[in-house]
């Protein structure tokens, strides 16, 4: 599962994945689209991917366009935190230089509040 926040004070969208699957990934996409929608140009996003697993291929796939679609609405700023050496990689993948990462979550909202 997963949940997609928007804190206006900060202009920020947060992101938490515990599990994406073939089977909800659409509505994933659905969800964040709708969310993308209430933006301000300059907005900034984090990703917990702490509870998650790699994405499967077809998963990857079907969630890349996001990246394009935030810088296309003003991302400024994305991170996300996790342990794991293999999602980075994967992250680093399917978003390029559009994402930082980062082992804590203290490390990731201070490289987007500056």
């Amino acid at each position: 599962m997963y949940s997609i926040t928007y804190d206006t004070s900060k202009n920020r969208i947060i992101v938490k994945v515990t599990e994406i699957t073939e089977d909800n990934v659409k509505q994933y996409y659905q969800d964040y689209v709708k969310v993308l929608d209430e933006v301000k140009p300059g907005f900034t996003g984090l990703t917990d991917l702490c509870g998650n697993s790699m994405f499967s291929m077809y998963v990857a796939g079907e969630l890349s366009p996001l990246g394009q679609m935030s810088v296309e609405k003003g991302l400024s700023k994305w991170a996300y935190y996790t342990g794991s050496a293999i999602s980075k990689m994967q992250m680093k993948r399917m978003f390029g230089d559009v994402v930082e990462s980062f082992e804590k979550l203290e490390d990731a909202e201070a490289f987007l509040d500056s």
